[in-house]
């Protein structure tokens, strides 16, 4: 189903990103501010502290608003229903784990970890082994139950899959060592060279490009985020410039004499390189089947080939990133969509195999380039792969402060504005039926 089919023949002249439904919105969010709701810190009589304070310090201010008829164009009601919104938020974020004392787990857990990189390296991998197998599980609940769309389908991404490639490689090398079992010296030296590339390379890099790559404390789903794309990285720290440690404290598991006779980063089949470049193209092709062959590109879209609407139950990462604003990016640039024709195509996750397969191979260049330079350059520098780490650490802190401002500061007065203006809409006349703008 093409993208001038969603097009509203309603709005000839009007791109369909402004139709009537938009200045509507667009309107009421006028009104709002000529109604006194439009409140900055500077007109309350003291600044809220938290995000508590200032529902506290709003309620007042629409209470005493409405002894006085301040909103003389606005009804009791509504401010009430709104007000109720507000306390939804609240209680969301609350059920989501916003409490002190998974921030307290999450805070404690980071210390944890960097004290045990810094006093004792040669352990990092067990913390990392034993995490996963919390962290990753309860992250794939999470997604499963995931609304309106399962998200369990976002495992099938890159790094969830090298993570798990990664967790089982180490558990066999542990299973190994327990029952003292022969491990291949060639798939130890094969395992490490794949590692190598894609950990301090795509997953590397991947933790300043990824806006989702956050720390926030309490949060399992974006801390479990933040773990599998900086840990992987980490881990192979240790590998490169500790192994003579991690042989030393444990020498029935690991074997990185390989590394005494030198590894040839670029040249011949048997590279890091050249095992880095096989394994992501493993997963490449494995991906790209699932998402053309076995119907994957289709799950989440709302409308079927026949134009009738359909019932998405399974989200993917592909959909996901294009709905996060790869989308405009492809449309306005290569695809030469309007912007109208992008945002209708974000809502309906209407994606077609060309969107696709430009998305695939943007995605392997971005994914080899971070192979060859910045995988190279972690593995001749300890300098460099010391300031990717120290960078990724301080970028994903910076994102979690800004989630963290946004949460105490401007996430009720956003919830409000939105809400009221819902409610604005509706009173005069009704919203319109269908998809709304994403914001």
């Amino acid at each position: 189903m093409s993208s001038e089919q969603f097009n509203d023949p309603s709005t000839d002249g009007v791109p369909a990103a402004e139709s009537e439904e938009a200045l509507d919105l667009r309107t009421s969010m006028l009104q709002t501010r000529d109604w006194n709701l439009d409140v900055d810190s500077d007109e309350l009589e003291e600044t809220p502290a938290t995000a508590t304070d200032f529902r506290q310090k709003f309620q007042t201010l629409v209470r005493r608003a409405v002894e006085h008829q301040t909103f003389k164009k606005g009804e009791v009601e509504t401010v009430r229903r709104i007000i109720d919104h507000i306390e939804v938020v609240s209680l969301k974020r609350s059920a989501e784990g916003f409490n002190k004392v998974n921030f307290s787990i999450g805070v404690l857990n980071c210390f944890f970890i960097c004290w045990i990189l810094g006093a004792y390296p040669e352990h990092i991998w067990l913390v990392y082994l034993i995490e996963s197998f919390y962290m990753i599980p309860r992250k794939f609940y999470n997604m499963w139950r995931a609304k309106p769309l399962n998200q369990a389908l976002y495992c099938l991404d890159f790094c969830w899959f090298t993570n798990f490639i990664t967790m089982a490689t180490l558990t066999y090398i542990v299973i190994s060592g327990i029952f003292g079992l022969e491990l291949n010296a060639g798939f130890r030296e094969v395992m490490f060279k794949c590692a190598m590339g894609v950990f301090c390379g795509v997953l590397a890099c991947a933790n300043i490009a990824l806006p989702f790559v956050a720390c926030l404390f309490h949060d399992v789903n974006t801390m479990t985020g933040l773990f599998i794309h900086l840990m992987p990285p980490v881990v192979m720290y240790t590998f490169v410039w500790h192994h003579d440690k991690i042989v030393e404290a444990w020498p029935s598991l690991f074997d990185f004499s390989y590394l005494e006779y030198g590894l040839t980063y670029f040249g011949g089949a048997d590279s890091i390189a050249s095992c880095s470049t096989a394994f992501y193209f493993t997963w490449w092709v494995i991906y790209v089947c699932f998402m053309l062959v076995g119907g994957g590109i289709d799950l989440p879209k709302k409308f079927n080939a026949d134009g009738s609407p359909a019932q998405p139950k399974y989200d993917t990462v592909f959909h996901s990133t294009m709905r996060d604003g790869a989308c405009i990016a492809i449309g306005k640039f290569i695809r030469g969509r309007s912007r109208a024709e992008n945002l209708t195509l974000m809502e309906t996750n209407m994606f077609d195999k060309i969107d696709f397969c430009v998305y695939m191979i943007l995605h392997m260049i971005a994914a080899l380039g971070a192979i060859y330079v910045s995988g190279f350059l972690c593995f001749k520098s300890i300098i460099f792969f010391r300031l990717m780490l120290g960078a990724s650490i301080v970028i994903a802190v910076v994102r979690g402060a800004n989630r963290y401002t946004y949460y105490t500061t401007k996430m009720y007065s956003r919830a409000l504005r939105k809400e009221f203006a819902e409610q604005l809409a509706q009173s005069d006349g009704g919203a319109k039926e269908g998809y709304t703008r994403l914001t």
